[in-house]
């Protein structure tokens, strides 16, 4: 591990946990940046739900041994330092995986500084701002039936999405026609 030449905050990351979970069938991944400071701990989303287990693996087994130790509060310096150390840079996996310890760094910093993080980054720029929901169904009937219910609790923005694609349905011949 490499010491930055310039005084610390006496904090240092002491683990990074990759946290594969699925609610609703979907597949996340939650990084976890663990401090010495005890209960002082950060988390950020690392998502790519197609690699989620590569994406752990890169977060675990090959970014945390390049963060352990190090000051929590240098998060450009080991974001460079992750990034630049890939010889294969800027694929989704490490980037994902990088974007995980990224934002939980960012949490930390705004844990510490006792204010969310969009403070660090200058404050509120609107009041509000509109989010999408998700809805998806077997047909197009439920999809309906389920975008009517959330404009009817106030949503404006729904992304909707009949079936996944490229999913296969067994009893069904591929899309090559094969059984």
């Amino acid at each position: 591990m490499i010491v930055p030449p310039w005084e610390g905050s006496g904090i240092t990351i002491t683990g990074v946990k990759a946290i594969l979970t699925a609610p609703e069938a979907t597949r996340l991944v939650v990084v976890k940046v663990e401090t010495s400071e005890p209960g002082l701990y950060g988390v950020g989303c690392a998502t790519f739900s197609q690699r989620a287990h590569a994406v752990a693996s890169a977060a675990e087994d090959y970014l945390a041994p390049l963060v352990i130790g190090r000051d929590p509060a240098d998060i450009e310096d080991i974001w460079q330092s992750c990034f630049l150390s890939s010889y294969w840079r800027s694929g989704p996996v490490l980037n994902n995986a990088l974007s995980g310890i990224d934002q939980a760094l960012w949490d930390i910093k705004g844990k510490l500084a006792n204010v969310p993080v969009y403070q660090l980054f200058g404050g509120k720029v609107r009041q509000a701002a509109d989010v999408y929901v998700h809805v998806k169904g077997d047909d197009l009937a439920e999809v309906a039936g389920k975008i009517t219910a959330l404009t009817e609790q106030g949503y404006r923005c729904v992304r909707a999405q009949p079936m996944s694609p490229g999913r296969l349905d067994m009893a069904q011949p591929t899309w090559d026609g094969r059984a």
